[in-house]
């Protein structure tokens, strides 16, 4: 019977096959096991790809439910904006007037002459006569009367509308004339609005030419003037914050606390010098003018009935959009206490006018900081100080000697770990003894023990002379290093000697810049 060998494992059932029979059975054992490895393999595979598809599903699901989350948001804002617009129509009027300010501030922002204020006036609604009062000062007509109302209803706001509408329009002559009384006295303690930061930072820049800058000037003189000590406290704390460390040689003197002081002062002094003494900058040009922004939100307002109603439209069309919304978009949104704004101003590190103005005003509180900084760096140089030798504290002294006793118990020190020893040692002493004793007495010892006793005798004297010769190198050696260590300690005490003498000079020099560097901060504030 011949059997065809196709592969390996048939080979291996034929040779472990006693008949055909056994041989098929093998066959047909192995086949089942390929086919249940093969369909194992599937059913990994297919596990795999269900869990695959698992994992993309719930993706999926995850990015439906969010959209669908954020449809059903904007489909709710979108119904409660349908009712506030009917509740909004109600408020016809004011909205009339809106528009009519839109176009006005449209046209002369394009250097057109403003449209006639042709609409009726609104009971209790400052911007009805505001607008009339604005359209008359643009045509250089008399608005004693709308203004006269306008100031009664609301006069912060009418002077804001007609100063930032004339900015717009660049009618420098109208927005200087009517900014002291938008921008108003700086309070002490509560927040300045965004509207007269915006003055603050735009007069700064001359958008409403010299007599802005001047008013500014006064008004942050003004507000500085008027600081207690208490807050004066954070102009030297802003000044203390200056970079106080300047690069300093090594040193193996212990840190001089009055000297550490002096230089940091003086570097604090140098860096407020460099901070006043900024060339002049222009600042940095603005995508937007925040003027604009600052009167769209003023007009778009609304009167005191209908602006919560706005405010919450804002919100809803946000929501909508899927656009954030910040209440500081309104003009009346805190941007900071006065004190804040003006040291955060007066601290930037360029020359821009905004700068420059804060610390003009600051300099009731920079120029006593900027003594106080120079009557530190100004300190006596120290006539000692202390240096570490072989781990001991010497004094060292500014052109003299080092202290004795400090160097006296340094030179102990190292006299304990080099101490002196005799040479030879009494053992060296004793075996040559021994082995001379040994060689002398061979007279007195029969012939065998006589030998024996003159080799222990000349190995005994071979040792001592061996011992000896090492002894004394050893010696030399702990001589050498003693000498080493003694003048290591004395050159580093000289070391530290001339230290002080430089840290005295550096000293000195860092009072004379701190002279020249409070006379240029004087010079810099005026």
């Amino acid at each position: 019977m011949v059997i065809a060998v196709t592969d390996g494992s048939a080979f291996t059932d034929w040779l472990a096959s006693d008949n055909w029979q056994d041989y098929r059975q093998q066959r047909a054992i192995r086949e089942l096991g390929d086919e249940v490895s093969s369909l194992s393999y599937s059913l990994h595979s297919q596990q795999r790809e269900s869990t695959r598809l698992r994992s993309e599903l719930s993706k999926l699901q995850g990015s439906v439910e969010m959209r669908l989350d954020r449809l059903m948001r904007s489909f709710d804002a979108f119904v409660e904006l349908s009712d506030l617009r009917m509740t909004l129509a109600m408020f016809d009027p004011p909205a009339l007037v809106r528009h009519r300010t839109r176009q006005v501030v449209a046209a002369v922002s394009q250097a057109q002459a403003p449209p006639p204020a042709d609409f009726a006036d609104v009971a209790g609604y400052w911007l009805a006569p505001a607008t009339t009062a604005l359209v008359a000062l643009l045509r250089d007509e008399d608005a004693t009367a709308p203004l006269a109302l306008a100031a009664e209803r609301d006069e912060a706001r009418t002077a804001l509308l007609v100063t930032l509408t004339a900015a717009v329009a660049r009618r420098t002559d109208l927005s200087a004339r009517w900014l002291p009384k938008a921008f108003g006295p700086l309070p002490a303690t509560e927040p300045v609005t965004r509207a007269v930061r915006t003055l603050w930072t735009e007069a700064a820049a001359g958008r409403f030419g010299p007599d802005g800058v001047a008013l500014l000037g006064e008004r942050l003189a003004a507000f500085s003037g008027g600081l207690d000590e208490a807050a004066g406290g954070g102009w030297r704390a802003r000044v203390d914050g200056l970079p106080g460390t300047l690069p300093r040689p090594q040193s193996i003197l212990d840190p001089v606390a009055e000297a550490e002081e002096a230089f940091a002062a003086g570097a604090r002094l140098h860096a407020l010098r460099e901070l006043c003494g900024r060339p002049p900058a222009e600042p940095a040009p603005l995508d937007a003018d925040p003027l604009a922004g600052i009167l769209r939100a003023l007009v778009d307002e609304g009167s005191a009935e209908e602006a919560p109603l706005l405010r919450r439209a804002a919100e809803l069309r946000a929501v909508i959009e899927d656009k954030p919304y910040t209440a500081d978009e309104q003009w009346e949104a805190p941007a900071g206490t006065a004190l804040e704004l003006l040291l955060a101003d007066a601290f930037q590190p360029d020359g821009t006018p905004l700068a420059r103005a804060a610390r003009a005003a600051g300099a009731r509180w920079l120029l006593p900081n900027a003594e106080r900084l120079a009557g530190d760096a100004a300190t006596d140089p120290p006539r000692e100080a202390t240096t570490s030798v072989e781990h001991l504290p010497v004094q060292v002294r500014a052109g003299a000697a080092p202290d004795p006793d400090g160097m006296a118990a340094v030179q102990q020190k190292i006299d304990s770990r080099y101490p002196e020893e005799r040479v030879p040692t009494r053992t060296t002493i004793a075996l040559g003894v021994a082995g001379a004793l040994l060689c002398l007495s061979v007279v007195a010892w029969p012939n065998g023990l006589a030998i024996f006793t003159t080799l222990a005798g000349a190995g005994l004297l071979l040792t001592a002379a061996v011992r000896w010769r090492r002894e004394g190198r050893q010696r030399a050696e702990r001589q050498e290093r003693h000498a080493a260590s003694l003048a290591a300690a004395r050159e580093r005490a000289a070391r530290a000697t001339r230290e002080l003498d430089e840290l005295r000079d550096r000293l000195v020099l860092t009072g004379q810049r701190a002279a020249d560097d409070l006379a240029a901060v004087k010079a810099s504030l005026g």
